[in-house]
Formats: C-alpha cells, structure tokens, sequence
C-alpha cells in the first residue's frame, strides 16, 4: 500500500468518525430540545408555576406569584388555649412583635384603621397584621378572654373590636346544604399589646393577624379596565367567581349563636374593597367584617331586612365591577346604555330582581330554601354561567399584541399577573423608579364620567337607595 493510498484510507476513516461524532451530538441536542419542550409544556399546563414566572421591565422585576396563605384559621378556643401567647410586646423602632412577626412595610390606612405586612416567623409566610383605631366599632369581649387578661397580666379592658369577634366565628349553617369551605377571611392570630401610654388618641391595643389575600376586588378591575373589554365579556370572567358573595351572604344570615340566641347575621358593608380574592384565579371571599351584626340588631330598627340591604349593595357592587373594568376602554357609555335599556342579561337580571323578585340571598343560591323558588329566575342567573366555554383575552407575543381564546381559569391567569404588574408600577411611579416603563397594556387614557344619575344609583352608602331599608329605601 503507498503512502497515497494510506492517507486516503485514514481521511476516510477520520471522516467517518467525525460523522459518528456529528450524529451523537445531533442526536443529544435533539434530545436536549425535546427535554426542555417538555419542561416548557408541563410548566404551562400548571396554573400555578404560570403565575410563578418573573419578567423583568427594565430595572423593575415582577415576580408573579399567587397570594401567600397561611390556612389555620383561628378559634375562640384557641385564643384561650394556654399555649397562645394573648399579650405581645412591640418594638417600638423596628416594630416587630418580637419574636413572632417581623414588620417590612404599610399597607393600608382607612377609617377605622391600618393594615401592616409582616412575615411570620414561625411559618415564613407573609400575613398582615390590622390595627385599629378609636373610630371602629367595639363591644364586650367574652368573659374568658377579659377574665385572662386580668388574672393573667393583671390588664382590666373588657372590650375589644367587633371585627375581631366577627372573625373568629365561623358562618357556616350546618342545618343548610351551604356548608363547606369558609366564605369569610380568617383570622390566624390575635393579641393584645399593653401600652403605658395615656394618649387617647394612640391606636387600640388589640391587633388581628390575617393572611395575605390577593388584595381587594377592585384591584383587578383597574388593571382590566385598560383591555377594551365588553360588559359582557366582564360578565362572562366574573359570574360564576360572585356567586360565592351571595353564598357567603347566604350563611351569615343563617348561622346561629347559642350565646346570642340569634338567628342570623348580616354584614352590613358589602362593597368592593370589602370583597377580597382568595387566590391568584380571583376567587371571591366576604372580608371586613367589623360591621357585622345580628339579625334583629336595635341598628336595624325600621329596616324592612337586613338581609334584603345586604343582597341589594352585592348586586350594586357586582354591577359597578362591570362598569369600573371597562370605564376605560370603552368608556361609561356602554355600560350606562345598556344599564338603562336592559338589553344585557346581566342588566334584565338586576332589574327583575329590584322591580319583582327582591329574594334574599339565601333564595337566590339554594334551591331547596322556598318552594316558589321554582318559579323565579335569578337563581339562573347565578348559577349558571353565561354560554360560551372560552373568552377572547389579549396578550402580548414577540412584540405583537394579539387575543388569544381562553378558558376562563387561563383568562384569570394573564389577569393576575397583570394585577400584579400594576401594583408594581403604581409603586414605581409613587417611588419615581419607573422611568420610561410601563405595561405593554398601559395607556395614559383618564377615566371619563358618565351618567351622574347611574353613579347615583349605583351607591352603596351614604345616601344609597336600598331594598329592605325603610323609608330610605326602594318602596
């Protein structure tokens, strides 16, 4: 064999090595790919690792998460349990109640009082602690938690904030089919912090530790106001999660107390940023319950029915969310026209019921309840959602805004994080950290007004005309 005759045989065999070498890597890239497509779709398909992606604009990074929940729920008994601490002590400069909750920032401040994030330090988890001020409603607190604070630390207040009262029952009517999970936020600790100060106008001394809902109702309704969404789409994401309001309702005024020998509760402050969402698929629960009382409460003196005033502010606020979240997009037009002329099904609900049916919301939901139930029709409305199985949901895809159909789980799922990313925003514009950033579906577009007269009617305090309230009321 000459020496031409041997080189050409080893090119060959060189050649060929490096195509064996060539396939093995085409092969275990191949096999790369379809390993990270299959990571890829298994992500996907999970409702919570979708709203677990973070997305980073600019120097602001949003991690989307669903909200942080801590599920033990606590009980009257549980407070008087000796193992519950009943008395904390505050650090007065990092204000945390050392060593259980560390403080991190405000989260709100209303009338009655403030709401504050902390961490917990036994679960890790982020629960907010509320505080309350001289203007919020106090009663007698039950003779065991008193009779504790005085012989144990030698502490003589006997009342402390009806909301924590509220809390801590649980409205659930086990003589009912409407059992089964709580319809109400939950209290998960609550103390008492002694103070050596006379000021009266220092914050009370009870505080109520609650977990870390998704923020009120009207939160994802701003965010949403900018999709140019129709009424009726709104209707179609939102139905079926509101039923839990009238639900909700439906147990309070139902369950009863041995110790107060009632025969119900009504809330008494149903609004919008009295609705919380439960998690990151906006699931509806009744929060605030500082306002709560009994049935036949001396505040109701001339009311025709507490419980009929609670079922009438849930449908105003169901209706001022539908109008609230396409006020931008489309402008109060719309929604005011077909208010008016009842062409929607949810306008001809609300007003069958006002002019008509005016069922409380035990009726309204349980079709066992009256046996002339069977003739009214709201009932429908309610529990059945409106036709369709999908929603047309914008978003935003290698830089091309395009709408998507959705199931409604999926819908919610985009939304929460839009929720999100507006918090964050809205945060960045206070803190003038957002420069030129913003949501691919922001508009600087105001909110224009429309009938005053709907805005009217669509009140819920302060002068709103209510079924069930008397002569203030709808005759």
């Amino acid at each position: 064999m000459g020496v031409h005759d041997f080189n050409k045989k080893q090119r060959s065999c060189m050649s060929g090595l490096m195509s064996a070498k060539r396939r093995r890597s085409f092969i275990f890239a191949g096999a790369f790919i379809v390993f990270l497509l299959l990571i890829h779709v298994s992500s996907s398909s999970s409702p919570s690792a979708s709203l677990l992606r973070g997305y980073g604009y600019g120097k602001i990074q949003v991690f989307k998460q669903a909200p942080s929940m801590e599920t033990s729920r606590l009980t009257l008994d549980n407070l008087l349990s000796p193992d519950h601490k009943i008395v904390r002590i505050i650090n007065e400069t990092s204000k945390d109640f050392e060593p259980d909750y560390v403080y991190h920032r405000r989260l709100g401040r209303g009338y009655e009082g403030q709401a504050d994030v902390y961490t917990c330090q036994r679960t890790k988890k982020t629960v907010i602690i509320k505080t309350f001020f001289s203007t919020t409603c106090m009663q007698l607190a039950p003779r065991r938690v008193s009779d504790r604070l005085y012989y144990e630390h030698n502490i003589t207040d006997t009342k402390w904030p009806c909301d924590i009262n509220a809390t801590l029952r649980r409205y659930n009517n086990d003589s009912s089919s409407l059992t089964g999970e709580d319809l109400t936020t939950h209290a998960i600790d609550a103390f008492y912090v002694p103070s050596n100060s006379t000021d009266k106008s220092r914050p009370l001394l009870w505080k109520m530790v609650l977990p870390l809902y998704g923020g009120a109702l009207d939160s994802p309704t701003e965010a949403l106001s900018y999709l140019n969404m129709s009424t009726t789409a709104i209707d179609f994401l939102y139905r079926p999660r509101y039923r839990t309001v009238f639900e909700g309702l439906a147990r309070m005024h139902t369950t009863q107390d041995p110790l107060l020998n009632n025969t119900g509760f009504c809330h008494d402050d149903i609004k919008i940023d009295n609705l919380f969402l439960r998690n990151g698929l906006h699931e509806i629960i009744l929060g605030d319950l500082g306002q709560t009382r009994t049935l036949d409460d001396k505040f109701h003196n001339g009311w025709v029915d507490c419980r009929l005033v609670d079922a009438h502010r849930a449908w105003k606020t169901y209706l001022v969310l539908i109008r609230d979240a396409s006020m931008r997009g489309r402008g109060p037009s719309e929604f005011d026209a077909q208010f008016v002329t009842r062409t929607t099904e949810w306008a001809a609900a609300y007003w069958r019921w006002l002019e008509k049916e005016r069922t409380v919301p035990q009726h309204m939901i349980d079709a066992q309840a009256d046996a002339e139930w069977n003739e009214a029709t709201t009932k429908g409305f309610w529990d059945t959602a409106p036709q369709g199985t999908t929603i047309d949901f914008p978003v935003f895809e290698n830089g091309v805004i395009m709408r998507v159909p959705m199931s409604r789980d999926e819908a919610f799922q985009h939304l929460e994080i839009m929720r999100v990313e507006f918090e964050a925003f809205k945060k960045a514009k206070n803190d003038q950290t957002a420069g030129d950033w913003a949501p691919w579906w922001y508009w600087n577009r105001p909110i224009v007004f429309g009938n005053g007269q709907i805005e009217q009617e669509l009140k819920v305090i302060n002068g709103a005309k209510l079924v069930g309230l008397g002569g203030n009321g709808y005759n």
